[in-house]
């Protein structure tokens, strides 16, 4: 999830950042990178590009450029993103329709609000449709990552398993795919050269993975302890995510 904030105070943008980060713990989405904390509109457009992030916290009140004309230069190039107003006074709400908010915070926020406002925003249905962009050479070929299941490296070049069947030969070093990879938590290194993704794994044995499409991947014996550390990990996260957390969208 890449996530912005454009706020002020930065006390309050600090505080934001840690609320979100929580919320994304508690629902198993990865923030890649953690939320970027803009001090005002000026500095946000400054690095803004289209599709550079998924939600957008803006606050209204700032110096320079306020958040509603941040948002309405945004919306110039940019109209998937969603975004997310805070601000001490509902004096803007009806304004934010025009740039197509998905919420309007009004602080003090509480945490259920947050919430409130992600599920709004669709963080999950988002979270789902991150994709990654090869870079080098032979870059700027975007991958689906939760439609990877599993990578291998071949011939110095990298194999991509698709959910559809399909492969994808990309031409990239291994450790730097795999960097790129293992940095989100539902992906795993099981063997030299083998990257599989945790989500499609049905059973863990003691020396290998069995897909769901019954494939077998094997574990080295010196990752092994580590690997099921992991995956274990990822289990109990994504058990707890679907029973042991209320759903925000029942609010």
């Amino acid at each position: 999830m890449r996530i912005a904030i454009a706020e002020d105070r930065p006390d309050d943008g600090s505080q934001l950042i840690s609320d979100i980060s929580s919320w994304a713990s508690e629902h198993n989405i990865p923030l890649i990178p953690p939320p970027d904390l803009y001090e005002n509109g000026e500095s946000l457009l400054e690095h803004f590009s289209p599709e550079k992030y998924d939600i957008i916290f803006l606050d209204i009140f700032m110096e320079g450029i306020n958040g509603m004309e941040t948002a309405r230069r945004i919306r110039e190039t940019d109209h998937v993103c969603r975004l997310v107003f805070i601000t001490m006074t509902s004096e803007f709400a009806i304004d934010s329709f025009d740039v197509h908010a998905s919420w309007y915070l009004l602080k003090p926020y509480s945490y259920e609000k947050l919430s409130q406002a992600l599920a709004r925003c669709g963080a999950d249905f988002l979270e789902q449709r991150q994709y990654l962009t090869v870079p080098g050479k032979y870059g700027g070929q975007r991958l689906l990552l939760h439609q990877i299941v599993w990578t291998e490296y071949i011939n110095r070049q990298i194999c991509v398993h698709l959910e559809n069947g399909t492969e994808l030969y990309i031409r990239i070093r291994q450790s730097e795919f795999a960097d790129l990879l293992l940095s989100y938590p539902y992906f795993c290194d099981c063997m030299k050269g083998i990257l599989v993704n945790l989500e499609f794994i049905e059973e863990l044995k003691e020396h290998c993975f069995v897909l769901r499409n019954g494939q077998i991947l094997p574990i080295s014996r010196l990752k092994y302890r580590d690997v099921r550390e992991k995956y274990l990990d990822f289990s109990y996260a994504n058990v707890r995510n679907q029973s042991g957390t209320s759903n925000i969208n029942d609010h």
